[in-house]
């Protein structure tokens, strides 16, 4: 299912950026470095996987957990659109300067995403009659659970895929998907996903991790397999 592939240059276009008051920083340890590069991974795992099987050329950055995002989008697919939705002080931020991604402004709280979800579909940054990639990847707890996944999930008249983290339990974060359809393995250790935990026997990091999705409907039903 995922394949490993050459890295493409990305076209220098500049970036629009709306309304950026984050700055990003290194992490300052090293256990927090190898959290860093193991999340990078996974999203590369995932970014690769949608470019390249599932055909999304759209992908929204929420929250940006971990810099390089828009950076592994543009090695896997040069022309896809790329927007970060982007709290302040949030790492990786500033690599949309030099990657053509747009960033919106919005803390993606619970009490928040649901205008944040809108605010991308009215402005035009998102066009959700066609497959969209969100990432909603900053890991989620038992006690601040992932927010707004069913206005997602009716928003997506074209079909699409939801990426989540988790540090909560397996089955609360497998909960978390509905109504998002898993795509196999389900939920797995974030360092060796998508291979499920039983076949791996290297220990793992701790955070769950994930993909979701919904077929397309709508004027989007015709292009969705």
């Amino acid at each position: 299912m995922f394949r490993e592939r050459e890295p493409r240059r990305a076209p220098g276009r500049k970036s629009r950026v709306v309304d950026l008051g984050a700055h990003a920083c290194a992490p300052a340890d090293p256990a927090e470095a190898e959290q860093v590069r193991l999340h990078q991974a996974f999203l590369g795992r995932v970014v690769d996987y949608l470019c390249a099987d599932a055909g999304i050329r759209q992908f929204v950055d929420w929250g940006c957990p971990v810099p390089g995002t828009a950076e592994c989008v543009r090695r896997a697919d040069p022309d896809a659109a790329v927007v970060h939705v982007a709290p302040r002080g949030t790492a990786g931020v500033l690599t949309a300067a030099s990657d053509n991604a747009t960033v919106l402004s919005g803390d993606g709280s619970a009490s928040g995403t649901d205008t944040l979800l809108r605010r991308l579909h009215t402005s035009g940054l998102v066009d959700f009659d066609e497959p969209v990639a969100v990432l909603m990847t900053r890991p989620a707890t038992e006690q601040a659970p992932p927010t707004g996944l069913d206005t997602l999930h009716s928003m997506m008249r074209g079909g699409g895929y939801v990426a989540l983290t988790s540090r909560a339990s397996r089955a609360v974060a497998e909960q978390a998907f509905h109504p998002f359809l898993p795509v196999e393995p389900g939920v797995a250790d974030l360092t060796w996903w998508p291979y499920p935990d039983e076949d791996v026997s290297a220990p793992g990091c701790g955070t769950l991790a994930g993909l979701g999705r919904v077929p397309g409907r709508g004027r989007g039903v015709s292009r969705w397999r």
